[in-house]
């Protein structure tokens, strides 16, 4: 055996000292003969152990041969090369062999040949790299780490066994191969039960989770559930490091949380769960530890939501601890970011960047949430919380800025990343505010932008790989998915739709050319979402995940609307800007493709309603010969038409709201009036398209369908819609004119009283009684008439037995802002007073004055336009805030003028109650006020669409309670006095004016239980306007008709 199997090996050592003298004697002739060169040099060690390996003739030999080398050479004398030599010599096959037989011969211990395969295997496993038989031995090392207790004679099995499934975990092949072998659930259950290195298991699965993700649990979903109780289980009472450790754990194996099914029983671990993270964020701890709870929170309400914070299965009367939970996190989190931001270099802040994006993840999260209105935290809680987050957003506002410095961070893929992180949760803090640090955010758009652009640039040329070869393609495929840049972009989405609502913003988007920005991006999309549509071509469509699908089409929807934001406030820009007959020319050309099912409408919908925009401006570009046009018109007609119907209604008598359209109706429904609008206002500017409308039948089907409904049978705001439609429609086109007469126009105008278009046809509708509600705008008192009821003729000899009205109530609640910092306009506006460093007392007291002198002086002594009006506004805040406050002057105003009109609205019960009266009687509307100011509440109300008639007495010359306001009202829906029911809520202005007009009934709403005084005494006092509807059924006992 020294000799290396030399055959001379067996000469007894006698022998030698004679054999060794002739060996000199003949080597040294030979060197003389050689002129004195060296003779080859001796085999190193490695090459001999080649040698005797590869001599070996059986599996016995080889075993043989295999102990002589281990004695041979030294494991810690090979590099790589003399490892795959020596590897190569051995042969998987052959220690496969090895490790799977269980005959040892007679006398040897019973794991002989599997110690010495694994041992060898363990040394020289990166030679074997990639090796299909490697992956092959994967069931055999999971049966040595099931039981370890077998093996108690040889622990060094189960320790080998664990390095070398480590190893194999560190290939992506390999980690396939444990997955695919069901060895997942083995190495929990080893970890589990705690037998010999069982922390090496949990190792495994951590190098698996970290590159595999969810799909690791795909084939053994039942495991992570036994990993995770076992886990959270020592996390919740474990009060040592241990639980931090776990903490880390658990933080790398919820980003890998498998499909969890809503229908399944909450699992035990995350109780345990809820309970050790609590004891952490609710705990004063030092930095190093407070973060990994924070990395831990972040993981957690990325995988189980923020509805998991709030509820938890043990403890379902304690809400008000996951209350406190979460708004310890956000708090916390806020105060990270600060920490990690603020006054550091660029450097700094990047090497805090783990525990930083942690808690980017909690306030992406928690923003939308809280936005949602789920939790109703107190008015304290509330301001607090907006303090703190825009504490935190003013420090990332500051962090971008000091980073657009310094170009040099696209260089380093690192901070380039973590830059990405900022921009994307400041996307999510956009999305819903956007009054705080305007003029921060307006400097930092140009970076934000710059930054999407760049990604948005390297993507695209990685995508450009597709145009190689195909084995080219998939080898750079693998490189694309490991370098491909974070599309920041999606989630700036959001925000821009605010941005470009408003000007500022806007022009700095426009000038940085947003617009090309946002049709590249519908491009790159599109690519996505049409794969569900069917191929595109005679080539195989590449499979794209269905979540990636969503979220293309949903990006796709909110592009649309920031296009809509720029049409509707730039439309000289759209008219004469050629790019605009490009977006036009894309849309006409992709609308069609898109499938009118109910998975796709909202999409449809979108680019349907946004090509009529763009077309509106752009329609003398558009020549009559384009194919492509019409396409897009009879598509847009399509999703118009099917979005009602009357056959799924229970009657067969009412307009429904189709079954395909109904679960996105709350999206769809805006789309489809905004869309029938702009389709109307098309048909004067585009003669060909009148006639295409009539080719179709759409027009003539909504006449015939219109004779079916009943009397009150669609909604007053459909009716409006078809009305308005029908009437430009018959306007634009004699054709039309002449079809819509002849399917029953004007039986329709009849049976729905539809007076414009009664009035396009020269048809006279008879009236029977009219009914009105009066009232004012908040601030200028309410006042609402309702006309007679009761049977009689006007004009022919038609009779009718309804009831009309003209009027309605503005009955106004507040609603909560967006972050529901406190209730009311004033406490929010104190609020954000405070926030910006002045006292809580002096924000109340400056803020209570200006209402006060705003509420003094109702009448600006400009009023000629909005303009005047808001100068008006602004001088009032002049003269409450402190002169060393006047830089805050135009923030303040846009805040309280944003939060005055975002908290007025038309309360459900008052609305329910006009679409009620709307059916039977026409609806008026006076109010005293300034113009301008009243028709700015009118509008942003929303009240033209309750009311047939609205009378402004600052249009006029005179105000309640002057009887002729009212006689005005009248003439306006040709009724009587005496015919209509006055109804309000001022017994000086409303009801007096009411009974000075002779009325034929006066209805006071006294929620105070005021009495009314001796002069003035109304028919019927009332505590809430819809107490009104058990006042009608008196009213033929107490009106009179005048003859």
């Amino acid at each position: 055996m020294a000799s290396q199997g030399d055959s001379r090996a067996s000469t007894p050592d006698a022998d030698q000292p004679e054999a060794d003298n002739e060996m000199e004697t003949e080597e040294a002739q030979e060197k003389g003969e050689s002129g004195g060169k060296d003779l080859p040099p001796m085999p190193s060690p490695v090459e001999r152990g080649v040698m005797i390996l590869r001599r070996a003739k059986s599996d016995t030999e080889k075993f043989a041969a295999l102990l002589m080398v281990t004695k041979l050479i030294k494991a810690e004398e090979l590099d790589e090369a003399a490892k795959d030599q020596l590897m190569g010599a051995i042969g998987l096959p052959f220690l496969a062999r090895l490790l799977r037989t269980n005959e040892v011969p007679e006398g040897c211990p019973p794991f002989m040949f599997k110690s010495v395969a694994l041992t060898v295997l363990t040394c020289f496993i990166s030679s074997c790299s990639g090796n299909p038989s490697l992956y092959g031995l994967i069931p055999v090392l999971s049966e040595i780490i099931a039981k370890p207790e077998l093996y108690d004679g040889d622990l060094t099995l189960v320790k080998d066994s664990y390095e070398c499934l480590k190893s194999i975990a560190l290939e992506r092949s390999g980690r396939k191969a444990i997955i695919d072998f069901e060895t997942v659930g083995c190495l929990v259950d080893a970890f589990v039960q705690e037998g010999y290195s069982h922390e090496e298991a949990l190792h495994i699965l951590l190098l698996v989770v970290q590159e595999e993700g969810a799909r690791t649990w795909e084939d053994e979903p039942e495991a992570f559930t036994k990993l995770m109780d076992h886990l959270t289980k020592d996390f919740a009472f474990e009060q040592d490091e241990r639980k931090f450790k776990i903490c880390e754990y658990m933080t790398e194996l919820l980003q890998s949380l498998p499909f969890m099914s809503s229908d399944v029983e909450q699992p035990p671990w995350m109780t345990y769960l809820h309970k050790g993270l609590s004891d952490i964020i609710l705990s004063k701890l030092g930095r190093e530890q407070r973060d990994r709870g924070l990395r831990l929170a972040g993981a957690a309400l990325e995988g189980l939501g923020v509805v998991w914070v709030l509820h938890t299965q043990s403890e379902p009367a304690k809400e008000g601890k996951g209350r406190q939970l979460l708004l310890m996190m956000v708090h916390l989190a806020c105060i990270e970011v600060r920490m990690s931001l603020e006054d550091k270099t660029f450097q700094e802040v990047v090497a805090l960047a783990s525990p930083t994006t942690a808690c980017y993840t909690i306030l992406e999260l928690a923003i939308n949430f809280l936005v949602s209105g789920a939790v109703d935290f107190e008015q304290k809680q509330k301001q607090q919380l907006y303090a703190a987050l825009k504490g935190a957003f003013t420090a990332v506002l500051t962090f971008l800025k000091t980073a657009s410095a310094d170009e040099a961070f696209f260089e380093n893929h690192k901070n380039h990343l973590f830059v990405c992180a900022t921009i994307r949760v400041l996307g999510a803090w956009l999305a819903e505010e956007t009054a705080a640090n305007k003029d921060e955010v307006y400097e930092t758009i140009p970076f934000i932008i710059k930054t999407c652009w760049y990604n948005f640039d390297q993507n695209n040329k990685k995508m450009q790989t597709k145009a190689k070869k195909k084995s080219q393609l998939k080898r750079q495929a693998k490189e694309d998915t490991r370098e491909k840049l974070p599309d920041i972009f999606r989630f700036l989405l959001p925000g821009l739709c605010h941005l470009t609502a408003e000007d500022t913003p806007r022009y700095i988007l426009l000038e940085l050319e947003l617009e090309n920005l946002l049709y590249e991006y519908l491009n790159y999309h599109w690519t996505s979402v049409k794969s569900v549509f069917g191929p595109q071509s005679k080539g195989e469509e590449p499979e794209i995940p269905a979540k990636k699908v969503y979220s293309a089409a949903e990006a796709m929807e909110t592009l649309s609307n920031i296009f809509m934001n720029i049409v509707v406030q730039e439309p000289e820009r759209v008219k004469t800007d050629p790019f605009y007959y490009s977006v036009l020319k894309f849309i006409c050309t992709k609308v069609p493709d898109i499938p009118q099912e109910d998975q796709h409408l909202r999409l449809s919908g979108n680019l349907s309603v946004l090509g009529l925009m763009i077309l509106r401006h752009q329609h003398p570009n558009v020549k009559s010969s384009d194919f492509t046009i019409y396409r897009f018109v009879q598509t847009t007609v399509r999703f118009l038409w099917d979005a009602h119907n009357i056959e799924e209604s229970r009657d067969y008598a009412s307009f429904v709201v189709s079954s395909k359209y109904e679960f996105h109706w709350g999206s769809l429904m805006d789309l489809w009036f905004l869309g029938m609008h702009t389709l109307s206002l098309l048909l004067p500017e585009i003669p060909w398209l009148c006639d295409f409308l009539i080719e179709s039948e759409w027009p003539q089907t909504i006449i015939v369908t219109l004779l079916s409904v009943r009397e009150g049978g669609m909604d007053p705001g459909l009716k409006s819609a078809f009305e308005d439609f029908l009437c430009l429609l018959a306007k634009s086109s004699k054709r039309a004119y002449a079809r819509l007469q002849e399917k029953g126009v004007e039986q329709v105008c009849r049976n729905h009283k539809m007076e414009d278009l009664s009035k396009v046809f020269h048809l006279k509708v008879t009236k029977p009684g009219q009914l009105e509600v009066v009232d004012n705008v908040p601030n200028s008192g309410k006042a609402a008439a309702f006309g007679k009821s009761g049977e009689h003729s006007i004009g022919s000899s038609i009779h009718f037995g309804e009831r009309h009205c003209f009027g309605g109530s503005t009955d106004l609640k507040r609603k909560s802002s967006v972050f529901g910092a406190v209730i009311t306009l004033e406490s929010n506006v104190a609020s954000w007073l405070e926030n910006q460093g002045l006292s809580g007392e002096d924000s109340k007291k400056i803020t209570s004055e200006f209402l006060h002198k705003f509420r003094e002086a109702p009448a600006p002594d400009y009023e000629t336009d909005l303009d005047g009006l808001d100068k008006w506004r602004i001088n009032i805040w002049l003269l409450v805030l402190p002169e060393e406050n006047h830089d805050l002057l135009d923030d303040v105003y846009s805040l309280w003028k944003s939060e005055r009109f975002s908290q007025l609205s038309l309360n459900p019960d008052v609305t329910s109650l006009l679409d009620e009266l709307s059916t039977d009687f026409n609806l008026g509307l006076i109010t005293n006020g300034p113009s301008v100011a009243q028709w700015e509440k009118i509008n942003e109300l929303g009240c033209k669409k309750y009311f047939d008639s609205i009378i402004v007495s600052g249009d006029l010359e005179i105000e309640k309670p002057d009887r002729e306001i009212y006689y005005m009202a009248c003439e306006e829906l040709e009724v009587k006095p005496s015919e209509c029911i006055m109804v309000g809520d001022k017994i000086s202005t409303d009801i007096l004016g009411g009974i000075n007009a002779k009325v034929g009934v006066t209805i006071w709403i006294n929620p105070s239980d005021e009495g009314p005084g001796d002069s003035v005494m109304p028919d019927f006092i009332v505590k809430d306007v819809t107490e009104i509807l058990n006042i009608l059924p008196q009213l033929p006992t107490v009106l009179q008709t005048e003859s």
